[in-house]
């Protein structure tokens, strides 16, 4: 489960700095190690009006969902034992509303007129990091006793913070024009 997170986090976090890049004149389209033809170039499915479908990139929504869950994770456990359950089981929870925009994405990849290899990796780590996380939940113990509200709360908001922290900073940046489209 952790090496699909990480994997995916790495990899959409690689696709937010190229569309970033490119949007800056960082670097010129079809240089990416994703650009291989005319037809499988990751840098020109970054430059589609699908590559953001909710006013964000694609990317940076999956590169701070990932990290999201990374940190709800490693932070979770560390709450203790008796928490376990409840971390999986949340973390299980988010990674199916996850699985379900992956279809809405996949979808995008069969009607785009180019392919980009590395944005079906994140689907399928999805699905890995999914039913690894289920698996977990099976074999996890329900804590019996009553859980400190105020500490998931704390975790909740730092996650949560974190993800929204990286929409509300592209949303800002693009409203006052630091991005700017490639010539």
């Amino acid at each position: 489960m952790i090496a699909a997170l990480s994997f995916a986090a790495i990899d959409s976090s690689y696709l937010t700095w190229r569309y970033l890049a490119m949007r800056l004149g960082m670097v010129a389209p079809g240089t990416s190690i994703c650009s291989w033809t005319k037809w499988i170039d990751c840098d020109r499915v970054l430059l589609t009006p699908a590559a953001n479908a909710f006013y964000v990139p694609n990317a940076l929504l999956g590169s701070a969902f990932y990290i999201g869950c990374l940190l709800w994770w490693f932070l979770g456990k560390r709450l203790g034992e008796e928490y376990r359950s409840h971390i999986v089981r949340t973390l299980a929870f988010w990674l199916g509303v996850a699985t379900l925009f992956t279809l809405r994405f996949f979808w995008l990849l069969f009607h785009l007129t180019v392919f980009c290899p590395l944005c079906p990796l994140n689907h399928i780590a999805t699905y890995i990091a999914l039913g690894a996380a289920v698996a977990v939940f099976r074999a996890t113990r329900p804590h019996a006793g009553a859980l400190s509200v105020r500490r998931l709360f704390a975790l909740v908001m730092l996650c949560v913070g974190f993800f929204v922290a990286m929409q509300v900073m592209w949303f800002l940046a693009e409203v006052n024009g630091v991005l700017r489209l490639p010539a």
